[in-house]
């Protein structure tokens, strides 16, 4: 391949010859019409063409970030009337555009670019509520475009485009000059000229504008797209903390929360990925580098006091309305870091699929379970501890220095000692399993008491969610 340079060689290049020609229905979203009338057909008829898309566009309305009833959307145009149309589009548009890199065997680094995209988007949406929270998932797909440049370069192949981003990872601060030398043109002009080229959106051009006073929603663009940058430096580095000074100006919080944000929503990337069925992302995204950094932050005496004050911040996001899968992240943590119990899990059930999922989780080592284990729960075997669980639904605190009983599923997880389980529904339904152990230590009863008051609050704020 020839060496290219400059603004017009890479567009050219990007637009007839390396890029494969962008999934066509990412490109009839954005095209679509204005008219309210029509344009709910248009997109019912657009995802309708592929089934693989119908699938998985509904999985991700059935997920816990979309649809708070836990009521089943089995068709397109019920996704509509109950998530509404924008939600649906751009789920549907994300779930495209990351497909459409991903496709055939995408390099590590491209995978790293990508995992870097999703996870700017999921902080900067999680600055909207502080902001205007109508547009939350606009600014998600705004923060999941900005470098559509950078990803359209890496899928071309092309050695100056892989250099570029080498260097530029090492070195993020001097991305418009290393840009410039390896490309011959400032990244971010490729940026705005595919986003202008394939009609992705006003914010995402916006965000890539050098502007003196950018509007609140491309600034938290950017800020999300920073974080994505800077985080691989430390939680606690002077990159990072200047962010967090940034954060706390533009929602009026306090540097700490805006740390404290950070860190929730490295994890909630992994759990948003996981919805969004892209679990090849996991491996690249921040969340166990910022829970070990975070982890060797916690005061080495215990006061006895840590879990009421999860507790007092789980009610404080509930008054205001937070939503469920925040309070699950701090469920979890609740009962790591102040119940002080070795590993906690939240799986969530996948009806179509007869599986746990393994989304919310806290302790050491089960980072990687979201990736490694899946339970098929038309293959459990009567008499074994998951089995009677399900059969039960009850909350249980399994000891077996009171008689061994067969693990059978449950082994995946390799409890060496103590476990516990407790169902999360709405209604009678069951739609998720906490579940806890002391991976080779044993449970206290004070433990299995923190451990149902979590279960308790969180069937509550299920409940109180399904009704409204």
């Amino acid at each position: 391949m020839s060496e290219l340079r400059g603004l017009d060689a890479w567009m050219r290049a990007l637009s007839d010859q390396d890029m494969p020609t962008l999934n066509s229905v990412v490109k009839d979203i954005c095209e679509l019409s204005d008219d309210d009338e029509c344009r709910a057909d248009d997109l019912t008829k657009i995802i309708l063409r592929d089934a693989n898309l119908t699938s998985k566009v509904l999985k991700i309305a059935n997920s816990i970030h979309y649809n708070r009833s836990f009521t089943p959307i089995k068709t397109v145009s019920r996704g509509i009337v109950q998530l509404g149309f924008d939600n649906l589009k751009n789920i549907t548009l994300a779930s495209s555009l990351i497909d459409s890199f991903l496709r055939g065997k995408p390099k590590a680094l491209l995978i790293e670019s990508l995992a870097k995209s999703f996870h700017a988007a999921v902080q900067a949406r999680a600055l909207v509520p502080y902001l205007n929270g109508e547009h939350k998932e606009q600014v998600f797909i705004a923060a999941l475009l900005r470098n559509i440049g950078e990803l359209a370069l890496l899928s071309t192949g092309r050695e100056a485009a892989e250099r570029f981003v080498t260097l530029r990872n090492e070195h993020p601060e001097n991305e418009a000059a290393i840009s410039r030398e390896c490309l011959g043109v400032d990244i971010n002009q490729i940026n705005r000229g595919l986003i202008k080229e394939w009609s992705l959106g006003e914010l995402a051009r916006e965000s890539c504008e050098d502007t003196v006073r950018p509007t609140t929603m491309a600034s938290a663009v950017n800020l999300g797209n920073e974080m994505s940058k800077y985080i691989h430096k430390g939680v606690n580095s002077p990159e990072m903390e200047r962010i967090y000074q940034h954060m706390a100006k533009l929602c009026g919080i306090t540097a700490a929360a805006a740390k404290t944000q950070v860190a929730q929503m490295a994890e909630e990337a992994a759990v948003v990925a996981k919805s969004y069925g892209v679990e090849v992302l996991l491996q690249a995204l921040p969340d166990t580098q910022v829970a070990e950094e975070l982890a060797e932050e916690l005061p080495p005496q215990r006061t006895g006091y840590e879990f009421q004050q999860h507790i007092n911040q789980i009610h404080k996001i509930m008054l205001e309305g937070g939503d469920i899968s925040k309070i699950m992240q701090l469920s979890v943590a609740a009962l790591y870091e102040g119940s002080g119990i070795a590993r906690v899990i939240i799986s969530m059930l996948d009806y179509k699929s007869k599986s746990l999922d393994i989304r919310y989780v806290a302790g050491k080592g089960t980072n990687l379970w979201r990736q490694t284990v899946k339970i098929e729960l038309d293959k459990l075997h009567k008499g074994e501890l998951l089995h009677e669980f399900l059969r039960v639904q009850q909350a249980v605190w399994y000891q077996p220095s009171q008689g061994v009983k067969p693990l059978g599923a449950l082994s995946a997880l390799d409890p060496k000692s103590d476990l516990m389980m407790a169902p999360l529904r709405i209604d009678k339904r069951l739609v998720a399993i906490l579940y806890a152990d002391g991976a080779d230590h044993k449970l206290s009863a004070r433990q299995f008491e923190d451990f149902q008051l979590i279960a308790n609050q969180l069937n509550l704020i299920l409940k109180v969610n399904a009704a409204s």
